[in-house]
């Protein structure tokens, strides 16, 4: 899947909201989804993505409109989320791997984010601070997509870049970049041509484990599920993302110093397999 631009620019007018997601994380285990007898094996029998060690986590809201002259409706569930346990909550805090799936309220899988921790540790040790790396899969694309956080200078906010292919082998670009003014968990989305904010990322922490709102304003954008599923694993892991820095710069320094080596999950290094295998033609192979 890719991107379909606008024949016309004016066609793509960039504004109001069309397309909003809600990620709601739960503080406690007890909700809806997980209530009932042996519901983890009924979840599992639709989907094998929903592993054995999977915790529902939080839900999916979604509200939409096709054009700026609808009036955006109410928010109403379309999925839920979950973590996995063994990669997180049940491993020691250094080798702790964020993996977090998307499903649709039947029980289908719609996206994975997995964090990448050689990358995060090479990118880390480039910059010289913790930075966050990741990867998204869904059922929209065939491709993997990379989510990295950039050092820009000491005075910026945080800043993340991935791109989307397009027609033709075009390709678009987007900065996912913290708010000034905000409390530092609020973002927005900048696409490069143009330098337009697409889309804005609000979050609000409280007891409930706290709710993270992506709102689309770009027309095409808001009908690209590749785009939206991005946004969507990327608003999740704001909530993490304090403990994966803090990992980063413990292990960083304790691996430095040759008190510690880091390794990476088999399921890590299965996304590193070669994707030309997949992509070219026997005889293409030859060639690059």
């Amino acid at each position: 899947m890719v991107i379909d631009l606008p024949k016309k620019n004016d066609d793509r007018k960039v504004g109001p909201v069309y397309r909003v997601f809600s990620q709601d994380l739960y503080s406690t285990g007890f909700h809806g989804e997980e209530i009932g007898y042996r519901q983890d094996e009924i979840w599992r029998s639709k989907s094998r993505q929903f592993s054995k060690d999977a915790d529902i986590m939080g839900k999916i809201m979604e509200a939409r409109r096709s054009s700026e002259k609808e009036k955006l409706p109410s928010l109403e569930k379309t999925g839920f989320i979950i973590l996995r346990q063994s990669l997180w909550n049940k491993v020691e805090d250094l080798d702790r791997r964020l993996v977090v799936k998307l499903f649709s309220n039947s029980g289908g899988w719609i996206a994975s984010m997995e964090e990448m921790i050689a990358e995060e540790y090479a990118s880390s040790f480039a910059s010289d601070q913790p930075l966050v790396a990741f990867t998204v899969l869904t059922r929209e694309s065939e491709f993997i997509t990379w989510v990295k956080q950039l050092r820009r200078g000491g005075l910026s906010t945080e800043n993340f870049v991935f791109y989307l292919l397009g027609p033709n082998n075009t390709f678009d670009t987007y900065r996912i970049e913290g708010s000034r003014g905000s409390l530092g968990d609020d973002f927005k989305v900048i696409r490069l041509k143009g330098n337009e904010k697409v889309a804005d990322i609000d979050s609000k922490f409280g007891d409930i484990g706290g709710e993270f709102r992506v709102k689309i304003k770009d027309p095409v954008l808001a009908e690209n599920e590749w785009f939206c599923r991005i946004l969507q694993c990327f608003s999740i892991m704001i909530a993490y993302r304090g403990e994966i820095r803090d990992k980063i710069n413990k292990g960083f320094h304790l691996w430095r110093d040759g008190k510690r080596i880091p390794s990476q999950h088999r399921y890590e290094v299965s996304l590193l397999a070669n994707p030309r295998k997949l992509t070219l033609k026997t005889d293409e192979l030859e060639e690059v």
